[in-house]
């Protein structure tokens, strides 16, 4: 059985709710009209009880309507209030005045069940062969004491008529209520999917191979607008890894074979040429060069993975970043001297900031590596430590080649190098940056670079201070 799609189920939903409302408010209507036509015919009664008590006299101490028969107002009340109208003696049980229209309903009462009926404080309805009578009672003593009971009546039918009507009314008026607003919750229903149908269709435009698509917003901020907001900027970021994604495909391909091309030449010319013992061992010495490219970009690739699944974490403590610096310098000397690069440090200052030693020294290492790698023979590296008000400043400035303007917004992008072939001794995928910017932020810092082709680059990195050493 095919499953009903959302605008059948959102209109069952609303018809259902829609039912159950109006059904609850017949019901409620139901019960108000009801107790408004009991309460207007209780107040006619009581009112018909008061008006006749004035015409009620007594002779020989047995009462009886008097009034004046020419008045033709007061004879078309008493006509009117007195069609079911009786008095009994409460001692005898005997009637001693009766309408004819009550005689015919033949009610008598003993003197017992006249004292009950006099204790009701409300009317009682009577069951009679010409329908359903309400009676509301007085007791009239007479001159002698001699108590009677006045029982004016009023006919159920037109109540229990009107109540038959209104049930009637809302048994065809219900039904016809709920197709209407079927038909309107269908048609509201289907207008309201209108625009849901239109990010689909556009959805489906959108292909793998070009993600540069977006589902269109009408601008009324409404929730589709919400919904395609939300969808956009989800498929901005896909875009964006797809696009990493792609930048890494092409950085490992250029930079696993330049390494492997090496590799394979290495072992032909070994294979085919070297006629000693020592030639293969000199082949194979300058292949490790090579293999040490091989092996950090696989380590960037591992460390990525465990950055992206969470498995990295950081054990910060307050720490000396004038020692690290130090200690990088140092490391770094050799290399430094040998490509005729001069590095210099200057602080003097306690530099105290909370940190993860290991992880701030891969930022270091990572950002000297690529300073001296990109200055020419002859240049100039330098880090500067500051003390700021909060934080703990560190600057490494180059005298390099630089950044281009346009590859500075990407620079710390993953996978991103502005042009992957332009120096051929700066070995990786362009993750090192990306490794430096991830390292800072998760240590609450941040990092950010000025350049200047041909003059140089400066990379500035700001860390939150400690105020103790653990």
């Amino acid at each position: 059985m095919k499953p009903l799609g959302l605008p059948a189920r959102l209109t069952l939903l609303n018809l259902a709710i829609f039912a159950l409302l109006l059904a609850v408010t017949f019901i409620a209507s139901y019960v108000i009209f009801k107790s408004q036509l009991e309460s207007d015919l209780n107040n006619d009664l009581s009112d018909r009880v008061e008006a006749l008590r004035a015409y009620l006299k007594f002779e020989n101490n047995i009462p009886g309507l008097k009034y004046d028969t020419d008045d033709p107002e007061a004879a078309r009340f008493v006509q009117n209030a007195t069609r079911y109208f009786q008095i009994s003696n409460m001692t005898t049980g005997e009637i001693v005045t009766q309408s004819p229209e009550m005689e015919l309903l033949g009610l008598t009462f003993v003197p017992a069940e006249l004292q009950v009926i006099d204790q009701q404080t409300g009317p009682t309805d009577f069951q009679t062969s010409s329908g359903d009578v309400r009676f509301l009672d007085a007791r009239i003593t007479s001159p002698s004491g001699e108590p009677y009971l006045v029982q004016v009546g009023a006919s159920l039918d037109p109540l229990q008529v009107a109540l038959k009507r209104f049930n009637e009314l809302g048994l065809v008026l219900i039904p016809a209520v709920l197709v209407l607003a079927a038909i309107a919750g269908r048609f509201l229903a289907g207008k309201s999917m209108a625009p849901m149908r239109r990010l689909a269709h556009a959805a489906h435009e959108i292909e793998p191979s070009n993600l540069t698509g977006r589902l269109p917003l009408a601008g009324s901020g409404d929730e589709i607008d919400q919904l395609a907001a939300a969808f956009n900027e989800v498929l901005g970021r896909v875009e964006k890894v797809v696009g990493e994604l792609r930048q890494l495909s092409g950085s490992i391909a250029h930079e696993l074979r330049t390494p492997l091309a090496a590799l394979r030449g290495g072992a032909e010319i070994a294979l085919l040429h070297a006629g000693s013992v020592d030639e293969v061992k000199e082949v194979l010495s300058s292949q490790l060069e090579e293999f040490d490219k091989l092996a950090r970009t696989i380590d960037q690739l591992l460390t990525l993975a465990r950055a992206e699944s969470g498995g990295i974490q950081f054990r910060l403590v307050p720490f000396d970043l004038g020692i690290m610096v130090s200690d990088v310098l140092e490391t770094f000397s050799l290399l430094a001297t040998a490509r005729e690069i001069s590095l210099e440090y200057t602080s003097g200052k306690i530099l105290l900031a909370t940190v993860d030693p290991q992880w701030m020294e891969n930022v270091l290492i990572n950002l000297l590596d690529n300073a001296i790698k990109y200055t020419p023979p002859g240049g100039h590296v330098s880090i500067q430590g500051t003390l700021e008000m909060d934080a703990v400043r560190i600057d490494i400035c180059d005298t390099g080649v630089g950044i281009p303007p346009e590859a500075i917004p990407y620079i710390f992008d993953r996978f991103y190098r502005a042009d992957p072939s332009r120096n051929k001794e700066v070995a990786g995928a362009g993750l090192g940056l990306s490794f430096v910017k991830w390292i800072v932020e998760k240590h609450g810092g941040t990092v950010h670079v000025s350049s200047e082709i041909n003059r140089g680059s400066t990379f500035t990195i700001r860390l939150p201070r400690a105020e103790t050493a653990g």
